[in-house]
């Protein structure tokens, strides 16, 4: 087999990703490797145990992944304001990751019944935030403040269904 030196950069909307995302790990592959076997129709098959309801620790390990995901974000977003001087930047984006270390720290172990939804609506906010950060990242400045505080209380919204 060649080796693969060709990018090519793809566009999606939260929704799309988060069922790539979805497809993927019921696969057990990482998302881009699904894309890419099922663009050229070899979809890796689905593994035993994939695709079924998660086990609460199983559960509850996806979203502290997707959290931790989450915090990530908020960091890169807070050092890019920290680099600006935007110190209202700095203090949303502070109070913001501590919200989302405290949920860790709260190790939800039980989500119930909608735990699945509850992880859904991480990951739909994460990849909103995350499609912020890269934003940032590659201008070197925080976006504007009412679209920041926008993707913001997404992501409290979903932190605190995450919460026990």
């Amino acid at each position: 087999m060649s080796r693969r030196t060709l990018r090519k950069p793809t566009r999606w909307t939260p929704e799309e990703w988060a069922q790539v995302e979805r497809a993927a790990a019921d696969r057990g592959v990482p998302p881009l490797r699904y894309v890419r076997e099922a663009a050229l129709g070899t979809p890796p098959a689905p593994q035993p145990g994939r695709g079924q309801p998660l086990t609460p620790a199983r559960r509850a390990r996806s979203l502290w992944h997707q959290l931790a995901r989450v915090g990530n974000n908020l960091h890169q977003l807070r050092r890019v304001a920290e680099i600006d001087g935007d110190d209202d930047g700095v203090r949303v984006l502070t109070a913001a990751a501590g919200s989302v270390e405290y949920v860790i720290s709260a190790a939800p172990t039980m989500l119930g019944a909608r735990g699945d939804e509850v992880i859904a609506s991480v990951i739909e906010a994460g990849n909103a935030l995350n499609a912020l950060a890269h934003r940032a990242n590659t201008a070197e400045e925080l976006p504007p403040m009412d679209a920041l505080r926008s993707v913001l209380a997404q992501v409290e919204k979903a932190v605190r269904e995450a919460l026990p």
